[in-house]
């Protein structure tokens, strides 16, 4: 399993990410040693100086006097703390990590720095040598004592930019989105309409090809419809032209009149199957209705031509559905039901809230070597163990209802005997 998104926005947006955290973090790593520790060591190398000037003469007492007049001359104070009580400014005072570290460098180990905000910005030094003296040194307009200032700066910065990053990738994730739905648009026979030319100049390149496919596809498929229909039509005047030549044979010739009217009827049926696989509902429009009055409808039509067919439906109303593509799925599904297996052929639903099943099942002897996918090929049939006639379409035409319905269609040797065909579709 993997952990990359297996989207093209998740992983864009993903990597996009991690490269601006990364330059976020290495740009406050490098600021803080070349621009922050570099002026912590700055400033506490100019303290340590003037500290140590306190040291003129001994370097571990300090001369009150001496001290006093350094104050009135550089602004430096020597506090002696010899209990818990400290001055106003040291309490109030916070330890400094970077200046005591860089302190230590120059005035010994364990050296403490803590900076003072007030009228100004203030180091309090307390050196290891002397414990109860704190001396306090003004430094200016110093701005970087305090580093949640940087991080808020940089928590904008990362925010900012990946705000943007995801923004950027958005507008390419959204044409390709487009792109995604219309491909399946065609893929079940419906014209998407063309799509907006806009963004960069290659997927303007991809959206201008991928409508000029779309197109060609959908004029290719008006063509085939009109050739089919053409044909089709053409065909049926010299099949009713020999149907009512063969009234007028002799009663001598009556089983080659029976013969010549089975293949006319044959030959009607194999037409209609073209145009119904060519017409099969891809421009009429999704209703919500009750689909078990579509299903009762074809049961009852079913019935008159054929004995043995029992429905168990379950309540199937407020499905959105396509009335006639439907009427024509189960009306090829119980047709085949009949006339490749055996009654009595059951009719029955399930399902729950989100999906609804129907089943068509058989009681004739299966097929031996079903090939569940080349099933639903156009031309592609299951003689082997049934026999039977058509033109192999009818299942690809259920194959197509059902896809354009967003669902799925198997077929199955039932365990109990006979074949079943089961199709789920979204409610």
């Amino acid at each position: 399993m993997s952990i990359l998104p297996n989207s093209f926005f998740g992983r864009n947006a993903l990597m996009i990410a991690t490269i601006l955290v990364i330059s976020h973090v290495v740009s406050y790593f490098t600021i803080q040693h070349f621009v922050v520790d570099r002026h912590n060591r700055i400033v506490m190398f100019l303290a340590a100086n003037q500290v140590k000037l306190l040291h003129i003469g001994d370097k571990k007492r300090f001369s009150r006097v001496f001290a006093a007049d350094i104050s009135e001359t550089t602004q430096l104070e020597v506090y002696w703390v010899n209990g818990p009580v400290e001055p106003v400014g040291l309490r109030n005072a916070k330890y400094h990590q970077g200046f005591s570290d860089e302190g230590a460098r120059y005035l010994g180990k364990n050296t403490l720095v803590r900076v003072e905000t007030s009228d100004g910005i203030y180091l309090w030094i307390n050196e290891p040598v002397n414990k109860k003296i704190w001396i306090r040194m003004p430094i200016g307009d110093y701005e970087g004592n305090n580093p949640v200032e940087l991080f808020i700066f940089t928590g904008m910065l990362l925010f900012l930019s990946l705000t943007g990053a995801w923004v950027l990738v958005f507008q390419l994730h959204r044409p390709l989105k487009r792109l995604a739905f219309a491909a399946r648009e065609i893929g079940r026979g419906d014209f998407p309409g063309k799509l907006k030319e806009a963004g960069p100049l290659e997927l303007v390149a991809v959206t201008s090809a991928f409508n000029q496919m779309a197109a060609d596809v959908h004029q290719l498929e008006e063509d085939r419809t009109l050739l089919l229909a053409g044909i089709s039509h053409d065909l049926r005047t010299p099949i009713t032209r020999v149907r009512l030549a063969s009234e007028f044979l002799s009663e001598q010739d009556e089983e080659l009149k029976a013969g010549i009217i089975a293949d006319t009827q044959d030959m009607d049926d194999i037409i209609d199957q073209f145009i119904g696989y060519v017409r099969y509902g891809s421009e009429e429009k999704m209703e919500i209705a009750d689909l078990g009055d579509v299903i009762r409808s074809v049961v009852d039509a079913a019935s008159k031509q054929h004995e043995g067919i029992n429905m168990e439906l379950s309540e199937l109303s407020g499905i959105a559905f396509k009335p006639l593509a439907m009427k024509r799925l189960m009306s090829n599904l119980i047709e085949n039901a009949f006339r490749y297996g055996r009654p009595p052929v059951i009719v029955s639903s399930s399902g729950d809230a989100n999906t609804i099943t129907i089943n068509v099942r058989d009681h004739g002897n299966g097929i031996a070597d079903l090939d569940k996918q080349r099933l639903f090929q156009p031309f592609a049939r299951g003689d082997k163990a049934r026999g039977g006639k058509g033109s192999g379409l009818g299942l690809a035409i259920v194959s197509r209802i059902v896809e354009m319905h967003g669902g799925t269609i198997i077929m199955r040797n039932h365990p109990e005997g006979g074949l079943e065909a089961i199709f789920t579709i979204p409610r």
